[in-house]
């Protein structure tokens, strides 16, 4: 039974609404721990749902590529580690910056897995190239990236990875700055 893309859609944005407030709490908690300021719940709850917005925004912006996404881990990590600098242990600060930037990464990775679970659900393989390219990977592609498999563990591995990375790298040099 194929999907349509407005089914595809309306799942897509249900899973992220859902993803992006529940995940938020125990980050805001982590916060309001970090900075010592009990009464800032809604402040950091307020804050991680912009971030997850702002995320959500430059993945569609991006034409479903990591590019805006990955972009703005050069923007999270000096935001946050001027702002956590001398509140907590540095070692405090970089997990903190390294799970928000997991959080960050949930609409790509949402998106992937959606992606291959409606493939699989409209009968389609994911391991197959020719439909992949029907789909719209380019067949200069090498396997297994030109599949749709490939190209949903790639997009959401590769997101996370280098998000990840430059997140936390740039966080940790301002951190042990002196």
């Amino acid at each position: 039974m194929p999907f349509s893309e407005n089914t595809f859609l309306i799942v897509l944005i249900m899973v992220n609404l859902v993803a992006g407030f529940s995940f938020a709490v125990p980050l805001a908690n982590r916060f309001r721990e970090i900075t010592a300021r009990q009464s800032r719940f809604l402040k950091f709850y307020v804050l991680m749902l912009g971030l997850y917005f702002v995320e959500g925004v430059a993945f569609g912006a991006g034409m479903c590529t990591q590019v805006f996404t990955i972009g703005l881990s050069f923007v999270w990590g000096p935001i946050f580690g001027l702002r956590l600098k001398g509140l907590a242990p540095q070692k405090t600060i970089i997990k903190q910056v390294l799970i928000i930037s997991l959080y960050g990464c949930i609409p790509t990775v949402s998106f992937a897995v959606l992606i291959a679970a409606f493939w699989v659900i409209s009968g389609n393989g994911l391991l197959n190239v020719e439909q992949a390219y029907k789909f719209g990977i380019p067949d200069f592609v090498p396997f297994p990236l030109n599949t749709i498999l490939g190209f949903c563990v790639a997009l959401a591995a590769g997101t996370i990875i280098l998000k990840t990375a430059f997140a936390a790298g740039i966080t940790s040099l301002i951190v042990r700055r002196d």
